[in-house]
């Protein structure tokens, strides 16, 4: 016994699992010509006649739910449904239903292991995953952009994605290889994060990335500042982050409550946080002062920095600075000023 159902296996492993979408939709269409030819011959006019009728008497039958309103009445044809028409619809139909299932099954194992080849643009990548620091930089990105842009993790190590499926994942051999990058739609992407757990790799990808994608802003974290400024020169337009713990240690001894403040302006849960918002390019030239203080008076929101065209960004800037269309203009607030009035 045990050896007919070895043998069993191996015929369905060989010869049904291995059949092709093309084979079995063959197979099908021979099966539905076969029924409907044999129908014919056993004078089974009511099954044949009316093509709804007939597909609903294939469908019912193959799939066994025979609810028996509609059924063969001639000897001939009742013979060709016990011989012919159920034993091949029931197989026909598990397989049908066994491919769809593996196809559906495989298609979320490749999203899960990060096989596919996304088609998205305007979205955000993050390159190398952190134990630490990448599940909140998730829950961060998810609270601040609410579904404006995709996200997708890039990933060398993890051969499954951990993070929950509105997450992508992809996973490639290396993160310079221009072809496997392009599978997260490098190319069409927004916002780049580089965040590897050694420096050189973060520097190397980095500059990789700046020339794939010139238009992506580029933010890549450092633990070396030599490198961070090494970065900087050649990609002048990528921000660079370091830790900071160690100059918080020192602010805080001097300044009690800065960690509390730092902390308060960079997370995206409660309080006050510091936000941004780009000056509409049909705007005429205007000083600070004029938006000073409708910022602070319509919006509870102090101004903190300007980033103008071709300049470096301006802390705490002087209230006859001039803003254009274009400049970038940083604010603290409860929340993301989206109806600003300028």
């Amino acid at each position: 016994m045990h050896a007919l159902l070895k043998v069993i296996k191996q015929v369905i492993n060989k010869h049904f699992m291995a059949i092709n979408r093309y084979t079995l939709i063959l197979l099908i269409s021979g099966y539905v010509i076969s029924s409907w030819v044999g129908l014919v011959l056993a004078n089974e006019r009511h099954l044949t006649n009316n093509v709804v009728s007939f597909i609903y008497y294939i469908v019912t039958t193959s799939s066994t739910v025979g609810y028996g309103d509609l059924s063969p009445t001639t000897i001939y044809g009742q013979l060709f449904s016990a011989l012919f028409i159920i034993p091949c619809g029931v197989g026909l139909f598990a397989l049908l239903i066994g491919k769809i299932a593996v196809f559906f099954t495989d298609f979320w194992r490749a999203n899960r292991r990060g096989k596919q080849h996304l088609k998205l643009k305007n979205h955000i990548i993050i390159i190398g995953i952190n134990s630490r620091r990448t599940p909140h930089l998730l829950e961060m990105l998810r609270r601040e952009e609410q579904g404006r842009r995709e996200i997708v993790v890039v990933s060398c190590e993890y051969e499954e994605s951990p993070f929950d499926t509105d997450i992508y994942f992809v996973r490639v051999n290396s993160f310079t290889d221009a072809i496997e990058m392009e599978r997260a739609s490098l190319s069409m992407a927004s916002a780049v994060i580089v965040d590897t757990d050694l420096d050189d790799a973060t520097l190397t990808v980095s500059l990789f990335i700046a020339e794939q994608n010139s238009d992506a802003h580029l933010v890549a974290h450092f633990d070396d500042s030599i490198k961070r400024d090494l970065l900087h020169k050649y990609c002048p337009n990528s921000e660079c982050i370091s830790s900071l713990s160690t100059e918080l240690v020192a602010k805080s001894v001097i300044d009690k409550g800065s960690s509390f403040i730092h902390s308060e302006l960079v997370s995206a849960h409660k309080g006050q946080t510091q936000y941004s918002i780009k000056v509409p390019e049909n705007i005429e030239n205007m000083t600070l002062e004029s938006i000073y203080y409708t910022f602070k008076k319509r919006h509870e929101a102090i101004i903190i920095a300007v980033h103008q065209h071709d300049k470096a960004c301006e802390i705490n800037p002087s209230l006859a600075t001039i803003i254009k269309a274009g400049d970038i203009v940083y604010y603290i607030a409860d929340e993301r000023i989206a109806d600003f009035i300028w």
